[in-house]
């Protein structure tokens, strides 16, 4: 495996892959695969067939069948509906692949359980975790049907137990004393308090995964973990984990919160998204310096469309206030609302005044749904990331609202990810909307579903731009022109 795909992989493990276990595991815990029609003259169910079938809404199956579609499981005919793989059909007729899917399915809340496992070496609240680690990484596997079913499995019981195998590494202090160099198992058990027969497991499957090694009795990273995962960067890394944390539970429950459209992590509760979204705020701020180079990007292409020279900007759902920021940062002259609720522009005062914008700036406390924006206020109106928190159906309203706030030759920047035009990818983007959905906030949009909120409230031109990391939407009215050098998104 290359560097830049070691990385991609980390990453993915620490961010998204219990997002894809989990819809796989749903997929199949519904029944959904089990409803696709597959083979020659197969005709394809639709979305809103494939739920009533399922007695599920339509929403929670789609977060669940856009994943597999981009993997291949599931096929899309466009403006026709969906078929099952040939070959995902070959290995569920399956009896004894099957079973071993079934069993996997009891293990997602016990896995949760590996620190103490590796702490103590042994069984806990009667689950032996530390022995079904052993059988799914460190001993020979009964076959699978064909390479597509080998494929399903890994990404269906492995992936979500690699992340808790990082979680656990992180939470235990193994990663950081890898950092160090090399040690022996017992001299890193006492170091972490923890049993080396536990130990011992979680070292062998971080092994697997490419990023410890054992060489002459002393364990150590990996080459490629070495280059990633240094003194400066594994705290940054290790941000990420947390926040996957927080959804473990409730992506053990996808599937019945597709099927009864209850929520155990839901974000729509005011105490549930105020502890939640400080949070966020708070480890973004921990970030802030880096975030803030990529948001710099954004503000260059809105200042090569227009001058920012005395502009009103708006930043709605501020967060930790770094796209704000780098319009502040982008003329002498910008001026920056940050709007958010209290909690969270509390982490936005402390980097205001160390870039020394403070001058420049105004914090709004309120919600960005019931807010009055006012008529012809701003040159330019931000939102980070903030359209997956918001429920769809306030969205016209909401968009209705901006539209009228923006000045003429006024700019919306709308970052985050862009779905495909048939929402068939990319899949990071498709994990993040799967979050969205099991804590009961938005939805991910493509560019068609963003024009169609736009353009009845009058901004009728808007295009996609690649920016570091993520994407951004920019639309106008149609009385700003687009530069040749602002490359849009593919």
């Amino acid at each position: 495996m290359s560097e830049s795909n070691f990385v991609q992989q980390l990453n993915f493990l620490a961010r998204d892959a219990s997002n894809e276990s989990a819809a796989l595991q749903a997929a199949f815990s519904l029944g959904l695969l089990g409803q696709l029609p597959s083979g020659p003259g197969a005709q394809p169910v639709s979305l809103d067939a494939l739920a009533q079938r399922l007695g599920s809404n339509v929403r929670g199956v789609r977060s669940v069948i856009e994943p597999l579609v981009a993997l291949g499981f599931v096929t899309l005919e466009t403006g026709r509906g969906y078929l099952l793989a040939e070959a995902t059909a070959a290995f569920l007729s399956d009896d004894a692949f099957t079973a071993r899917l079934r069993e996997v399915r009891a293990w997602w809340h016990a896995v949760a359980l590996l620190p103490r496992a590796v702490r103590t070496g042994a069984p806990v609240e009667g689950r032996e975790v530390l022995g079904w680690y052993r059988s799914l990484f460190l001993a020979p596997q009964p076959p699978c049907p064909n390479a597509e079913a080998e494929d399903f499995f890994d990404r269906y019981a492995r992936n979500f137990a690699r992340t808790q195998a990082l979680v656990t590494a992180a939470e235990l202090g193994v990663l950081e004393r890898l950092v160090a160099g090399a040690t022996s198992t017992e001299a890193l058990a006492n170091a972490v308090d923890a049993k080396p027969e536990g130990l011992g497991v979680l070292l062998g499957v971080l092994a697997r995964m490419g990023i410890a090694r054992e060489d002459a009795g002393n364990w150590s990273f990996t080459e490629a973990a070495a280059r990633m995962l240094d003194a400066t960067s594994l705290p940054y890394f290790q941000r990420a984990l947390p926040a996957t944390m927080a959804y473990w539970e409730a992506f053990g429950h996808l599937d019945e919160a597709v099927r009864e459209h209850t929520f155990r992590l839901d974000l729509r509760d005011p105490e549930t998204a105020r502890r939640i979204y400080q949070e966020n705020a708070s480890r973004i701020s921990g970030i802030f310096a880096s975030h803030l180079r990529l948001s710099r990007k954004a503000a260059e292409l809105a200042a090569s469309l227009r001058s920012l020279s005395g502009a009103k900007v708006l930043d709605v759902g501020t967060g930790s206030g770094v796209w704000g920021a780098a319009f502040g940062l982008a003329d002498p002259t910008t001026h920056v609302t940050y709007l958010d609720s209290p909690h969270v522009l509390s982490s936005v005062r402390p980097h205001l005044t160390k870039l020394k914008l403070e001058g420049r700036s105004r914090l709004w406390e309120g919600d960005c749904l019931s807010v009055d924006y006012g008529e012809a206020e701003y040159d330019v109106i931000l939102l980070p990331q903030i359209i997956p928190a918001l429920p769809p159906e306030a969205l016209p309203g909401f968009f209705a609202k901006l539209a009228r706030a923006l000045r003429p030759r006024g700019l919306l920047l709308i970052s985050g990810y862009l779905l495909t035009d048939r929402r068939d990818g990319p899949l990071d983007a498709l994990y993040f909307a799967l979050r969205r959905y099991v804590s009961n906030e938005g939805d991910v949009l493509s560019m068609p579903e963003f024009r169609a909120l736009l353009t009845p409230v009058g901004l009728t031109s808007a295009r996609g731009f690649e920016m570091p990391i993520q994407q951004v939407v920019v639309a106008h009215r149609g009385d700003v022109a687009w530069a040749d050098a602002a490359a849009p998104a593919a």
